[in-house]
């Protein structure tokens, strides 16, 4: 299993659908965390992109919540994070099983871990 949510095991199975285009979202999803980023740098072939950490702003007041909602600004200093097209299509971080949702921005901290 490479979700502990069932929502990142619901985003883990989703599909890509369009090929990525620099300035694109993207979602890296972890264990039961996301990060929301923005494509920066796809191959020639469209099989390696890399995505690069969005700076995420809390624009709700629950605290400690698994309800969040937030609003995202480009970070020119953020993590860089490659990832690889596999042959079932998705796309993974390169040496690793975390999936990297293109074309949707989203992100989740959870507090239980």
């Amino acid at each position: 299993m490479r979700a502990g949510s069932l929502q990142n095991l619901i985003a883990d199975n989703a599909s890509n659908g369009n090929d990525a285009k620099v300035g694109d979202g993207a979602t890296v999803i972890f264990w039961t965390d996301r990060k929301a980023a923005t494509v920066i740098e796809v191959s020639n072939t469209g099989h390696r992109v890399t995505v690069q950490a969005d700076k995420a702003f809390r624009t709700d007041e629950n605290g400690m919540s698994d309800a969040q909602s937030y609003r995202f600004e480009r970070d020119e200093n953020g993590a860089t994070y490659v990832a690889t097209r596999r042959k079932d299509g998705s796309y993974r971080l390169k040496g690793g099983d975390s999936r990297v949702l293109l074309g949707v921005r989203d992100h989740y901290f959870d507090y239980s871990f």
